[in-house]
């Protein structure tokens, strides 16, 4: 092992030293499964119906579109309310409305009915992930240990878009299409609710300096740095949003569509990997710079899909262009948090959300449309296109 990856390591083992950070950690993976199997499992869902791929991107979008919607309200909401009961009815209203979907689906209803019911159910995502990230600070044994906690919210993510993937596929090809959609219900729930039961959790309470005068709507994205930070990630959304809708589409004429979560899996794999080196920085200065860099390797690594002719070679590509995402996302976690406004943080973190699944939702519905006319090449070209206008924004001034 590298000194880099042993000091990732021993400080991942510092920040987890304490029982109730585990119990936060697990069970906020487990509730937050469905960030990674709702994108293949919508997919396949409606291609399993017999839609077209564009029917798949506009239903996988609105999704993404609602759900980032509903991070900015969840968070609003977490960060004036204690969040524990506030959690159990989304986890609750999330699951009624992913079985809702899927009812739509199985009765042969239009594009629209199912793009509602999307809606719905993204409207309603828990939102866990901002919990979390707010919560952080209050459970770091030091503070320096901030880059290591964002670094390892970043890991958790592709953890989470690693297993998610390979659910969904092995689901669709052992029970059916719709049993991804299941499974994201029931792993949403049980999470949920568990991550409530903990102490920390049901110990939280509302941020009092939302009761000064003077407070407005938009005061979360008031600042240039949180503004610069959510552009990035919308940015960046269109790039995996563009992945995500390719990898099925690329399987489908190397073997069956369900292997796109192969290859969707090694994308995520490879950003765990960079996020658990990621966790070895000790210091948050520098910041700016390392994204610059971590953003413009993004680029040139995502030419790499473009050259792939099989599933194992596509694999094997995706494994190395996800190598970027996870330390640009832990950057771009540590830099939001710093430039928020006090009593805004699970606000900011849910607008962060908001911006990557809004990217996202553009990367899918583009990269459905161009793959039903064009090809998956010119949507692995999207993708890319993404990752340089990223890339571009992060050379702007903080």
């Amino acid at each position: 092992m590298s000194l880099t990856a042993a000091l990732g390591v021993r400080s991942y083992r510092e920040l987890m030293a304490g029982s109730e950070a585990r119990r936060v950690v697990s069970w906020g993976l487990l509730a937050r499964m469905p960030m990674g199997m709702s994108s293949l499992a919508l997919v396949l869902l409606v291609r399993g119906e017999g839609g077209s791929y564009a029917a798949a991107g506009v239903v996988t979008g609105t999704y993404a579109v609602a759900s980032g919607a509903g991070a900015v309200i969840g968070g609003r909401l977490v960060d004036r309310r204690r969040p524990a009961g506030l959690l159990v009815c989304y986890g609750i209203a999330y699951g009624l409305a992913l079985a809702g979907l899927l009812a739509l689906a199985h009765a042969g209803a239009p594009v629209a009915w199912l793009s509602c019911g999307a809606l719905v159910a993204g409207l309603l995502a828990p939102p866990v992930g901002p919990t979390i990230r707010m919560m952080w600070p209050t459970m770091l044994p030091r503070p320096e240990l901030r880059t290591t906690a964002f670094a390892l919210e970043a890991t958790i993510q592709e953890v989470i878009f690693v297993a998610g993937p390979l659910v969904v596929a092995v689901l669709a090809a052992t029970i059916s299409s719709s049993a991804g959609i299941v499974a994201a219900a029931i792993a949403c729930l049980a999470g949920t609710l568990g991550f409530t039961w903990t102490p920390v959790v049901r110990a939280r309470r509302p941020d009092r300096s939302h009761d000064r005068s003077g407070h407005h709507l938009l005061e979360a994205v008031v600042p240039w740095g949180v503004r610069r930070v959510l552009l990035l990630g919308l940015a960046y959304g269109v790039a995996f949003g563009a992945a995500e809708v390719s990898m099925p589409a690329f399987a489908e004429g190397h073997g069956g569509r369900s292997l796109g979560g192969i290859a969707l899996a090694a994308f995520s794999a490879g950003s765990l990997i960079g996020g658990i080196l990621a966790g070895a920085a000790s210091s948050s200065g520098g910041l700016n710079r390392r994204l610059q860099a971590i953003s413009a390797a993004f680029v040139l690594v995502l030419v790499l899909p473009l050259l792939a002719g099989s599933m194992p070679q596509m694999v094997v590509v995706m494994l190395i262009a996800g190598l970027p995402i996870a330390p640009s996302v832990a950057i771009a976690y540590n830099l939001i948090e710093r430039a928020a406004v006090a009593g805004t943080q699970a606000e900011v973190f849910g607008w962060l959300s908001t911006a990557v699944t809004s990217g996202i939702a553009v990367g899918t519905a583009a990269g459905g449309s161009l793959i039903a006319h064009t090809g998956v090449h010119a949507a692995l070209v999207l993708g890319i296109c993404g990752a340089a206008l990223g890339c571009a924004i992060s050379f702007t001034r903080d």
